[in-house]
């Protein structure tokens, strides 16, 4: 029996669709160069391309994020480079000061150009890049974290209440600063407090500066003595923000700088200090440091000799009657000494009696202050004659040596026991350990710390790993008073300081050089990934085209073949029908 052709044509026509499908496909995956064109084709290969290819965008992300911090590191690199040909132009100028043949006019004329290059480096120190600081950003050391918790939980709370204690001043709370922790040293100075006089002689404080190389770690109480520092530079900030701070003396002609490290001397105690200073003084040489009150040369023994000028200040208000002070509102008779000085500043500053009848003469005179040689004190000169007279200061020092006040364990804090005639003593030698008395809590000054910048943990791959860059610091000459070429003598101490800003300079290049390096290292490494990652998504979707081309070419055949076949089947059944037809009509 003859099986008619048109039984297989619906299976002719499934298997002609089917072909024109996979010739869709390979045309599509040859015109899109993409093997993967449905989920379906391949769902593991799929979700792993769609994976890879994610995180190869975020490597290419991360990379320009790194280019753009080498070019943070450069712009940094480019500022140093300015400031390193500032310094070199310093240290010129400097060794020409020193020049015995130069005038005063001569030094005067290098002083001004000295103190405009100090300015100019000042306003490098907050030059930016799109934004962000290129100077102090960065990663903090486990030290510096240390020691900044320390001066915030600690430290200053203990400071504040020791001077509010002892002197009478309290925080101003609407006097905002700047608390800050140099990683390297950066200059002759563990610390200093800078601020604004105006012309008045009231203060701003605007900042207050510690040197981290300069302190032993661990910088926590009760191990650390870093608090004594702490208190020193405490008293000249609130000091700044309870007295007319620009005059003292109420003599602006006078420099009252004894006055202000004497008291910041005293919080503490510098027994030890001045034990030193003995080793290589007379005791008539050490007090004669402070001279007429008309210079400030900051050496040590100059320190102690204000800390034994303010001692023996003390001494003498303590000395003098009770009733000769008729205390004002909320200040207690003379027993308590230096307070009833600080103390009566204070009251002055805050009635606005401005700084003539605020400072120190007018204190003497007002209160009649007793001399050691009878009669009262006229005014800053009679008490600078009296303390450096063989029967006045000199004395009192040298009862000090036989009572061995400067050998003992006591510091010769405001509070210790071994200060002659005060009667508000604490009873118990005070060591340097305890001479500031531990406090836990937070401070009432309104400070603002340095903040880690976590901007500065470059991303180095697309899985969010980081590298934190070494922090950056520029040179700066905050203290001009000292570092100047004024004079011979100024322009000495300022050369070798110069030597040491320049040394700094140096560890601060070759700190961008290390963040520079290691970033160019981590692109390498990028770059890397990205060519690697790029090749597996490459194996897993990209179209193989000679196998694809002859796949293609495979199915257009078949489709071809099939298309033919179904035509070729239609005439043909068309044939044997009109035969079979043919065939029955004979039949009988």
């Amino acid at each position: 029996m003859i099986s008619p052709v048109n039984n297989n044509l619906t299976g002719l026509v499934f298997e002609s669709h089917n072909d024109k499908i996979e010739l869709e496909s390979s045309l599509a995956k040859l015109s899109s160069g993409n093997k993967l064109i449905r989920t379906g084709d391949d769902t593991g290969a799929f979700s792993q391309a769609s994976k890879l290819g994610a995180k190869n965008k975020r490597d290419l992300a991360s990379l320009q994020n790194l280019q753009n911090l080498v070019s943070y590191s450069q712009s940094q690199d480019g500022v140093l480079e300015q400031v390193g040909k500032i310094l070199h132009r310093m240290n010129e100028i400097t060794v020409r000061a020193l020049d015995v043949t130069a005038s005063d006019g001569d030094r005067e004329n290098y002083n001004k150009e000295f103190i405009e290059l100090a300015t100019q480096l000042d306003e490098m120190e907050g030059e930016d890049f799109n934004g962000k600081k290129l100077f102090g950003a960065g990663s903090f050391s486990d030290d510096k974290k240390e020691f900044i918790e320390s001066l915030k939980n600690n430290w200053l709370k203990a400071s504040e209440d020791l001077i509010t204690q002892q002197y009478g001043w309290v925080p101003d709370t609407t006097d905002s600063w700047d608390l800050i922790v140099n990683e390297n040293d950066t200059g002759g100075y563990s610390a200093f407090v800078r601020s604004a006089t105006y012309a008045n002689n009231t203060a701003d404080v605007l900042e207050m500066q510690f040197d981290l190389p300069d302190f032993s770690a661990p910088h926590t109480q009760p191990i650390s003595t870093a608090d004594t520092t702490v208190a020193h530079e405490m008293v000249h900030l609130m000091q700044a923000q309870n007295s007319y701070f620009g005059d003292l003396i109420g003599d602006p002609l006078k420099d009252d700088t004894w006055i202000k490290e004497g008291l910041a001397e005293f919080i503490a105690g510098a027994d030890n200090r001045v034990a030193g200073s003995l080793q290589s003084n007379s005791v008539q040489d050490l007090i004669n440091k402070v001279g007429a009150g008309n210079s400030w040369g900051g050496t040590s023994d100059d320190y102690s000799a204000a800390f034994l000028a303010i001692n023996f200040l003390h001494e003498r208000i303590t000395a003098t009657n009770p009733s000769n002070f008729g205390p004002p509102a909320g200040i207690a008779p003379g027993s308590e000494g230096i307070k009833h000085l600080t103390t009566w500043m204070k009251e002055q500053h805050v009635s606005g009696a401005g700084s003539n009848n605020s400072g120190l003469n007018s204190y003497l005179t007002s209160f009649n202050i007793l001399s050691t040689g009878g009669g009262s004190y006229s005014n800053n000169d009679d008490f600078l004659n009296d303390f450096t007279s063989a029967s006045g200061g000199k004395a009192w020092v040298d009862n000090l040596i036989i009572n061995n006040r400067f050998t003992n364990t006591d510091t010769g804090s405001v509070w210790g026991t071994d200060v002659a005639g005060s009667a508000n003593r604490s009873g118990t030698d005070l060591s340097e350990q305890d001479s500031v008395p531990d406090a836990t809590g937070s401070p009432q000054g309104n400070f603002v710390e340095e903040k880690e910048e976590s901007s500065l943990a470059a991303s180095i791959d697309g899985t969010g790993a980081t590298y934190d860059l070494k922090s950056v610091n520029t040179v700066t000459i905050s203290d001009t008073a000292t570092y100047n070429l004024e004079s011979i003598a100024s322009a000495r101490t300022t050369l070798t300081q110069l030597t040491s800003w320049m040394e700094n300079l140096s560890s601060e290049r070759a700190n961008i050089g290390a963040n520079t390096s290691r970033l160019e290292k981590e692109i390498q490494n990028l770059n890397g990934k990205i060519v690697t990652g790029e090749m597996a998504i490459s194996r897993i979707q990209d179209t193989d085209i000679a196998k694809e081309s002859t796949q293609f070419a495979s199915n257009q055949v078949r489709m071809q073949a099939s298309i033919a076949i179904l035509a070729q089947a239609k005439d043909l059944n068309v044939g044997i029908r009109d035969l079979i037809r043919g065939i029955m009509i004979g039949q009988s």
